[in-house]
């Protein structure tokens, strides 16, 4: 008897979940009772980076064809960097299909335009499902029903339907869907009907890459109808309008806005909003609702300046947070929108103070935040800031010009990140903490990394 054989089924089952598709082979041919349990295979993994005899699809072929009728596959990856026959691909995802998977991950680079079977899309036990990368989705079956789904990763996916839009066909057999990710969402590249809409939907995270520029050449629209999303996490470019905008469950919200002229952007500082082909003013007012707001980049600074009209009343808001990596760009947009925020509470900066150079101004606060009347009135109680350059003039001007007004102001927590001087901390420490302040409860904390 082998040492595999002498094992309870219970840890067998164990084992074979934490094996990788390699090491199941191994087991399955070397525990001869194991291979006619009633069993589920806990995960099938296959990664053509590592080694294998034959080619990689003969490896995971004959992987499969290890397995018994009568077994279960709960998870299946297949990372493949060389382009694979689309027919094996379709073979191996019927084939873990009609054993009751429940994670299916493909990380594949391309499917030479050829679709994904259709079996994909009508499973009652695929509960998660990531798809990448550079695949093309053209169809998806008028019948598409995946009632178990609740987490689709989309990475690099393009949807390129002639007929009825193939994305939104594919989110409305999604009827239990809980978190939707799509990276590398080039819209502008898409065959679509402009429509993202799911009615259970709760998380949304949409990135792409914000470096290599933009070139829309049609007019776009985009909607979204997701009553029940909580969670918004989106960077992209801003198309002509956004239609329709339902988020009215929206309680966090995370946003990287760059917007275009003439449907071009090729990196330069945008400065004429007449100019401008984009328009988020919907996007905007749809998130009225939410509980915390991140802005994540200078261009989403500017692009609430240009519509700042747009801005609503955030009667919720509590929480703000200011991520940017260009101190040069003015903040002209905080006054409208601190005026529009009566009950926040939490102001993070983490991108650095903005503050004009002596040679631009004769004050060190720039004139785009020197007039913050608001802030006299403003309800924060908690202030984190990071110093970016090593507690300059500049930088301690501004942090006076907030204690200074800020008259609920409970604690202000400052982060140094320079590498300085026992000296310089001394210098910054004796400086902030003797700054006058309009709150007389107001604490200061100081911390150097």
């Amino acid at each position: 008897m082998d040492r595999m054989s002498g094992l309870a089924d219970e840890t067998l089952n164990v084992i074979m979940g934490f094996n990788g598709a390699k090491e199941d082979a191994r087991v399955l041919t070397l525990a001869k009772r194991f291979r006619n349990l009633h069993t589920i295979v806990g995960s099938l993994n296959f990664d053509d980076i590592n080694d294998f005899h034959g080619t990689f699809s003969e490896f995971v072929s004959e992987r499969l064809g290890l397995l018994e009728d009568n077994q279960f596959v709960r998870r299946f990856s297949l990372k493949a960097r060389a382009i694979l026959d689309p027919a094996d691909i379709a073979q191996w995802l019927r084939d873990v299909l009609k054993r009751g998977v429940v994670d299916v991950s493909l990380h594949i680079h391309g499917n030479n335009g050829a679709p994904l079977p259709l079996e994909l899309f009508n499973s009652s036990s695929v509960g998660m499902l990531r798809l990448g990368r550079h695949l093309v989705i053209s169809e998806v079956p008028a019948t598409a029903a995946l009632p178990a789904l609740e987490t689709l990763v989309l990475d690099s996916v393009r949807f390129h339907a002639f007929g009825d839009c193939a994305f939104q066909a594919f989110l409305s057999a999604c009827p239990t869907l809980k978190d939707l990710t799509i990276n590398g969402w080039f819209w502008e590249t898409w065959r679509w009907g402009g429509m993202l809409s799911n009615n259970s939907l709760q998380r949304l995270t949409i990135t792409r890459r914000m470096q290599g520029g933009f070139d829309g050449l049609d007019y776009q629209e985009i909607s979204f109808q997701t009553p029940s999303l909580r969670y918004l996490d989106y960077t992209n470019f801003v198309p002509d309008a956004y239609t329709v905008v339902n988020l009215e469950s929206l309680e966090e919200a995370k946003l990287y806005l760059q917007v275009v002229e003439d449907r071009e952007w090729f990196g330069e500082l945008l400065e004429d909003p007449d100019r401008l082909s984009s328009n988020p003013t919907n996007l905007i007012e749809g998130i009225k609702n939410v509980k915390s707001l991140t802005l994540s980049s200078s261009s989403t600074f500017q692009t609430l300046y240009f519509f700042r009209e747009s801005i609503p009343l955030f009667e919720n808001l509590h929480h703000l947070t200011m991520r940017h990596s260009d101190m040069r760009v003015c903040w002209r947009f905080l006054p409208f929108l601190l005026s529009k925020t009566p009950n926040l509470k939490t102001l993070h900066i983490e991108g650095g103070l903005h503050y004009a150079q002596k040679s631009e101004s004769l004050d060190y606060v720039c004139e785009c935040v020197s007039e913050y009347s608001c802030l006299s009135s403003c309800a924060v109680e908690f202030m984190d800031i990071n110093m970016w350059d090593d507690g300059a003039e500049g930088e301690m001007e501004q942090i006076k010009h907030f204690l200074g007004k800020l008259a609920h102001l409970e604690l202000l927590k400052v982060h140094s990140l320079g590498g300085i001087s026992d000296e310089e901390k001394l210098r910054i420490t004796n400086h902030l903490l003797m700054l006058p302040r309009a709150s007389p409860k107001c604490k200061v904390e100081i911390s150097f990394r």
